[in-house]
């Protein structure tokens, strides 16, 4: 497994501001949250010179970049014009800071089907254009009107129609939880063919609170002993940077026992 953070845990500030702050923390891996009207939605209108400003930042201190693409106006789900021109704006972001993997959410649309057929098309688009190494990935939501791909099982269908060894799932053990409280783990089992990530933050099923492992009802220990041999990468994206040190902490002390995961995850 590897660690990163989101620089959510620093959503208000400006994004350069953000991701020089979490350096300075001694993060060697940051996926920039490309979101916030005051954060990093100002990614989309930098030039080459501030993006190469970051860029060489990240370079210069062994930190690699995750990006999550913008969620609002950006609809692979149900393409638009602003779809496309955001996406045009995010094509040069990810090449510019020569990231990872880029993140986003589906979208809505009021078919479901019809969703994941134009989400899983525009995928295509994205790791046709996208760098070679640059690995694309999708996160599950919570329930909301149109919304598509609230369960696994949707996003399992889209990954297997793109059909690409580069796409892949993150799951967002707070979202699951929102939407599946009382099948939380068996949810959750369901990404693993497909896992390449984990957006780990906690809540008390209710709201995204972005708390720490521990402070809500998220149960935790199951789901990491299930994955403590697989290699898989864990963003703590919590609304501190404290709350994200200390759910790493907690994660790397693997204090969970020996939980009977096979009748827990059913």
């Amino acid at each position: 497994m590897s660690y990163s953070i989101s620089t959510y845990t620093l959503f208000t500030l400006p994004i350069e501001a953000a991701v020089e702050a979490l350096i300075l923390k001694g993060w060697k891996s940051i996926e920039i949250m490309g979101e916030g009207g005051s954060h990093g939605r100002l990614l989309l209108d930098m030039d080459r010179t501030q993006l190469e400003k970051i860029a060489r930042l990240g370079k210069d201190n062994g930190v690699s970049f995750g990006f999550h693409l913008p969620i609002v106006g950006f609809n692979p789900a149900k393409v638009d014009e602003e779809t496309e021109h955001i996406w045009e704006k995010c094509l040069f972001i990810a090449e510019m800071l020569e990231v990872e993997y880029v993140l986003f959410h589906l979208g809505s649309n009021p078919s479901v089907s019809d969703g994941l057929e134009s989400a899983a098309n525009f995928s295509k688009k994205m790791l046709r254009e996208l760098p070679e190494k640059t690995k694309l990935v999708v996160e599950n939501v919570p329930y909301a009107k149109k919304a598509v791909g609230t369960s696994i099982d949707e996003l399992n269908k889209v990954i297997e129609m793109i059909d690409n060894p580069r796409a892949g799932i993150m799951l967002d053990t707070g979202h699951c939880y929102m939407n599946e409280q009382a099948r939380f783990l068996g949810e959750c089992t369901k990404a693993f063919p497909h896992l390449y990530g984990l957006h780990i933050n906690d809540n008390h099923g209710v709201s995204d609170e972005h708390l720490q492992i521990g402070e809500g009802t998220i149960p935790f220990g199951p789901l990491l002993f299930a994955l403590e041999d697989r290699s898989v990468k864990y963003v703590f994206e919590t609304n501190t940077v404290e709350r994200a040190e200390n759910s790493m902490n907690l994660v790397k002390i693997n204090n969970w026992g020996k939980p009977d995961v096979e009748n827990s995850i059913k």
